[in-house]
């Protein structure tokens, strides 16, 4: 029952997945302070307030949709992104600098933009006058600052807008302070970046936190350190969960190199034990005796949820009467979400009395109270690799080195041993 092929594996039987049910969530300096970002701390629910009202003001903050648009050096969107993933989850870390600037840089937006609403407003009269002008030319972003403020004073100084000076010096402002903006913020934006996600995943361009949370929570399959940038990528701009699994069975060898790769790399003594358990599984994988791999993974990541929550895990995977809900999960960082969500999905209920159908995918549950081709094969030992190595990639980086313990949360709370 071990040995199987490498490719192609039957497709898993249709099976309609549970769906969770997750429930989601500034004072204005005159000029943006210097950055001192080495002073993070989680934000408390007021700031977690003042954080959603930024994002909202950064999402309405556009110029109007007309032919002549004054060229915008920094695109808010990239600002309403990176805060709305920030908000995401209860507990984030976040620089006070950057909550200064981004606030400071929404306010300033929206009172340029107000400013110059009526020189907007008269575009379509002055377009009939100078229609030899073509509008692209003001729509795109190439042209440079000193382009620009050379353009809007020749138009001041030769067309009567009925406006005063200031607006073509606010302007111009406008274009130099927001350029000095993202000379400042880019830096600490990054960082920011680098903070939300594993390294494996920070090089994807334009991840949206809705695509990680749908293949960890929903799916279950652990993205946390492995698989490679390139296979991750892979899973999480897949068509959808047949089209994922697909993915693990076809390019098992590849996943399991990856978990080895960092399982070989773990040094903390804190997960020190769970190694030689680890790689046990490995070589399992790689010699064919999936059942034996898959059967050891369950208990390994049994055994390390444990470890680290304790008897509050129960809080964290679905109730016998199914009343429970992923709402527990809103107290993560977003690392910690990467981390935990497929216990979700991984702890459904399972009960072989209740006459339960036996899950397609990866299911402790399954896995430790029966034995089912439907269970055990060669994706769901991938699926359950993937989670096993995801959780000691993630102890390992939260290890504290003198003690060799993990620290449940970022602002000092309960410790789990391991």
């Amino acid at each position: 029952m071990d040995a199987e092929p490498d490719e192609p594996e039957q497709p898993d039987e249709p099976e309609q997945p549970k769906q969770p049910e997750h429930s989601g969530h500034p004072d204005e300096p005159d000029e943006p302070e210097q950055p001192h970002d080495s002073a993070h701390r989680t934000l408390t629910p007021e700031e977690r307030d003042r954080l959603r009202d930024l994002t909202a003001a950064l999402q309405r903050i556009a110029m109007p949709k007309v032919d002549f648009q004054v060229p915008k050096i920094v695109d808010a969107s990239v600002f309403a992104k990176m805060a709305a993933d920030a908000a995401r989850l209860r507990s984030f870390a976040l620089p006070e600098s950057t909550l200064q600037r981004l606030a400071a840089l929404a306010a300033h937006q929206s009172r340029i933009v107000d400013a110059m609403k009526p020189m907007l407003d008269m575009q379509s009269a002055w377009m009939r006058q100078f229609a030899f002008i073509n509008s692209d030319f003001f729509k795109t972003h190439a042209a440079t600052q000193a382009q620009f403020a050379k353009l809007s004073a020749d138009l001041t100084r030769t067309i009567n807008f009925g406006l005063s000076d200031s607006v073509a010096k606010m302007a111009n402002q406008f274009a130099a302070q927001q350029s000095a903006w993202i000379k400042t913020l880019a830096p600490t934006l990054e960082r920011l970046r680098d903070s939300f996600y594993p390294p494996n995943l920070r090089g994807i361009e334009d991840l949206e936190f809705a695509e990680v949370e749908k293949v960890v929570l929903a799916d279950s399959i652990a993205l946390y350190g492995v698989p490679r940038q390139a296979v991750a990528q892979a899973i999480l701009r897949a068509g959808g969960a047949a089209e994922r699994r697909e993915i693990l069975g076809r390019r098992w060898k590849v996943i399991s190199a990856d978990c080895r790769e960092a399982v070989d790399g773990l040094e903390s003594q804190a997960v020190a034990p769970y190694v030689p358990f680890a790689l046990a599984v490995l070589d399992a994988l790689d010699l064919g005796h999936t059942t034996a791999a898959q059967a050891l993974a369950g208990t390994l990541i049994d055994s390390l949820l444990t470890a680290y929550f304790g008897k509050d895990r129960y809080k964290y995977t679905p109730d016998k009467k199914g009343k429970r809900t992923t709402e527990a999960y809103d107290e993560f960082t977003v690392r910690q979400f990467v981390a935990f969500a497929p216990m979700w999905q991984t702890y459904q209920q399972f009960w072989v009395d209740d006459g339960d159908k036996v899950p397609t995918t990866f299911s402790r549950n399954a896995t430790a109270h029966t034995v089912s081709r439907r269970q055990f094969n060669r994706r769901n030992t991938v699926q359950a690799l993937l989670f096993a190595t995801s959780l000691l990639c993630f102890f390992e980086e939260q290890a504290s080195p003198q003690e060799g313990r993990l620290t449940r949360n970022r602002d000092g709370g309960q410790a789990g041993q391991l």
